[in-house]
């Protein structure tokens, strides 16, 4: 704690999981000196990174028993469940065991393709992991950025134009291709981040409505010169990306996950090291405390949603220069935006657990073709699994059986703990 005397012995001091968090924090008490780890369990087990495990497995099981509940097999054993229960239990263990099985085969290993299948996942993982920063950093502001769709599309767009138009030599050109994706996107959502500054409109709905803007005049921009491929007349479909453009790839490993990575990283300095990250997560704990403090919230408003569009603009990068270097289409954003947000949500806006959420679905993706194939589950089973996440992650209720964070800091005790030692 900053101030020592704070920590000096108070009288008839009530148990640390009995005071509010809020006294806990500024160390007008001194029960956390006392016993600083006193409730450190209920951090842990209520705690996002649970919270997060624990949707996971009961959207598992639940997407699972609707598997099971819809196979031909299982059904079969209904009818005489009750006079040979085991062959019930038989069929959904040998479904449910085909299904892990085929999952892990076809997103990390199986004896034919070796690690192959790790390489799809993460390529599906790519997208989604500079997507979600995006949302993420719209989230930790208190701006729910649901058009990541329209920003990856016009991201995309500025980068086929530019990956296939211009001659430039190798590397200059794949960098500012990658520039002007993200800065297409950027400008894209810093106007929606504008908009709602100097008008007051919701974000929500001027996403939703510009990601109808972008689809469909991206769509008519593809059919025309010269923008459109040469061999597709009156299709949406842009010219082939040069090679000078193209994200390198090493061996079957593509460089484009090694971007989103830094990305992480970058993201982390903004928001926990900068002052402009500091400025995002006033306003999105109290806008008006925040105005009140000196802050420029409608300025921090639209950088906000500059910046979230920047970041979606490097999965645009990465889909056009790497994952369809032969043109893009209108269909090229694949539903990464709407993905993002489940993403962004279950890594809890922290750049480590929106890697970590990424490769999770990036996993489910790349599996579920293999799913379908070997176990018969249909891959459509993949979006429930994903929104049953949102659900649980998004209403906290439904996990009201895990018990509520204390609010204090590791580092709090940490330093009190120090604090009480010297003492």
């Amino acid at each position: 704690m900053a101030n020592d005397a704070k920590l000096t012995p108070d009288v008839d001091q009530p148990p640390v999981d009995k005071l509010p968090t809020d006294k806990i924090r500024t160390g007008s008490t001194n029960a956390l000196a006392d016993e600083p780890w006193r409730g450190i369990l209920r951090d842990v087990f209520g705690g996002s990174i649970v919270r997060s495990i624990v949707a996971i497995v009961i959207a598992l099981f639940i997407g699972l028993l609707i598997a099971i509940f819809t196979n031909p097999d299982v059904q079969g054993t209904l009818g005489y469940v009750f006079a040979a229960p085991q062959d019930f239990f038989r069929a959904a263990g040998n479904l449910i065991g085909d299904a892990v099985q085929a999952l892990v085969g076809g997103s990390i290993y199986n004896e034919k393709r070796g690690f192959l299948p790790l390489l799809t996942t993460l390529q599906w993982a790519t997208p989604l992991i500079a997507a979600g920063l995006g949302l993420g950093i719209g989230f930790r502001a208190g701006l729910f950025n649901i058009g990541g769709q329209g920003q990856l599309l016009v991201g995309a767009f500025f980068a086929a134009y530019v990956g296939s138009n211009w001659q430039l030599p190798v590397g200059l050109h794949l960098l500012l291709a990658i520039i002007v994706a993200v800065l297409g996107a950027s400008l894209w959502a810093g106007i929606v981040g504008w908009l709602k500054a100097q008008t007051g409109a919701h974000e929500v709905i001027l996403t939703i409505m510009f990601n109808w803007i972008a689809f469909w005049g991206i769509t008519f921009m593809l059919k025309q010169q010269p923008f459109q491929a040469e061999n597709a007349p009156g299709y949406a479909k842009s010219k082939a990306i040069a090679e000078s453009a193209r994200l390198p790839e090493l061996g079957s490993f593509g460089t484009g996950i090694i971007l989103v990575i830094i990305a992480a990283i970058a993201y982390w300095w903004i928001m926990e090291r900068s002052t402009i990250g500091f400025q995002i997560r006033a306003v999105g704990i109290n806008p008006n405390a925040a105005k009140t403090a000196g802050i420029n919230v409608k300025l921090v408003t639209m950088l906000t949603m500059a910046l979230s569009g920047g970041f979606i603009g490097l999965a645009a990068a990465t889909q056009t220069l790497e994952v369809h270097p032969t043109g893009i289409e209108p269909s090229v954003d694949a539903g990464i935006g709407f993905d993002a947000i489940t993403v962004a949500l279950l890594g809890g806006n922290n750049p480590v657990g929106i890697v970590f959420a990424a490769l999770l679905f990036g996993a489910l993706k790349a599996g579920a073709v293999s799913m379908e194939v070997s176990a018969g589950i249909p891959k459509d089973i993949i979006p429930v699994i994903q929104g049953l996440i949102v659900l649980f992650v998004a209403a906290p209720r439904f996990l009201g059986f895990l018990p509520k964070p204390t609010g204090i800091r590791l580092a709090d005790r940490v330093s009190a703990r120090k604090q009480a030692s010297e003492a």
